[in-house]
């Protein structure tokens, strides 16, 4: 009996052992084989389930978005040009290329929203807190020094658009430290607590850098669409990113091509595109005018970084205004 016994243990752990294996094997495979796809993400959430539970014991669901934040670029669908849906419009241009702001079109599949200017409707944050921009500390992408990371972006982001009229609240909360697994969530705490504080926030921009490894099969192409010129001006480019899996897809995805819209039309070739990912939410599901948006990459400066978040708070100021009841 007791021989029988061990041997089913034997055979159970043997099988255990296999399924984790096989389980591997399918994420590493899936990499390159996008069929294999839908394996990998139903291996992460039974993981995600079993093994790493959010902050006070909530499910793991929003933080899945930080592995998704860093996945292969093969797996990420790029919509370089959105203007499909304004492409009946009559759009006047100036000599240089750009639209003035009274051309801009009125945006399409987006309901207006009603806002009390006298508090603020603005909440500028950050998940990753710490991302960094040439020149680095050391040999990390990452620093605490808010003049020197994407703390400062937001910053700049802020001033310009309250020199512009609006109610802006800018939280410079580092959510990815001391835990950088934990990103996601704190920062879905913050805007929850930000809320609950003023119900009359509206608009929410979370506020990133790009990134690419040096050893990366589209490092190359990265640099090359990283900085443009700009009134003879050298700046860092920008792009979107979309989680398929918030609620409100369809409502988020319309304000990100809004947005894109209007800096192509004010700024040609500074935004790269609107990224949109194989999964996830990254708490855009909190609003339907939320958007994260990538100023700048480390390849870029933080000078040229800064000078790309002057225009992308332009650019954000006439989005708003053309929403805005």
């Amino acid at each position: 009996m007791r021989r029988s016994n061990k041997g089913t243990y034997l055979i159970l752990a043997l099988i255990c052992l296999i399924i984790l294996n096989l389980g591997s094997i399918i994420i590493l495979l899936s990499r390159n084989l996008k069929p294999l796809s839908i394996f990998k993400n139903m291996i992460m959430e039974v993981f995600s389930i079993s093994f790493d539970e959010g902050e006070n014991g909530e499910n793991r669901e929003v933080d899945r978005d930080l592995e998704q934040h860093n996945i292969d670029r093969a797996e990420d669908f790029i919509i370089i040009n959105p203007m499909e849906d304004y492409e009946n419009l009559i759009i006047v241009k100036d000599s240089t290329g750009r639209a003035s702001i009274e051309n801009i079109p009125q945006p399409l599949n987006i309901e207006k929203v009603k806002i009390d200017k006298t508090k603020p409707y603005i909440f500028i944050y950050h998940t990753h807190a710490t991302e960094s921009y040439i020149p680095f500390e050391g040999n990390t992408y990452y620093t605490t020094n808010n003049e020197r990371n994407v703390v400062k972006i937001g910053d700049t982001m802020s001033k310009v658009l309250q020199a512009n009229g609006h109610m802006v609240s800018h939280s410079t909360t580092h959510h990815d430290r001391p835990s950088y697994n934990k990103s996601y969530s704190r920062s879905l705490k913050t805007i929850q607590d930000a809320k609950k504080e003023e119900d009359n926030l509206q608009f929410f921009f979370d506020v990133h850098r790009d990134g690419v490894d040096k050893n990366s099969p589209y490092y190359d192409k990265f640099v090359a669409k990283s900085k443009t010129t700009i009134d003879g001006k050298e700046v860092a480019t920008f792009s979107l990113v979309v989680g398929p899996d918030s609620p409100n897809y369809e409502k988020i995805l319309n304000f990100a091509k809004f947005i894109k819209m209007v800096a192509d039309l004010m700024y040609p070739d500074l935004c790269t595109g609107i990224i949109v990912k194989p999964y996830g939410k990254y708490n855009l599901y909190i609003s339907d005018y939320a958007a994260l948006i990538e100023v700048g990459s480390n390849v870029t400066t933080i000078d040229e970084a800064n000078e790309c978040a002057k225009l992308v708070a332009e650019i954000l100021d006439t989005v708003i205004r053309s929403i805005e009841e």
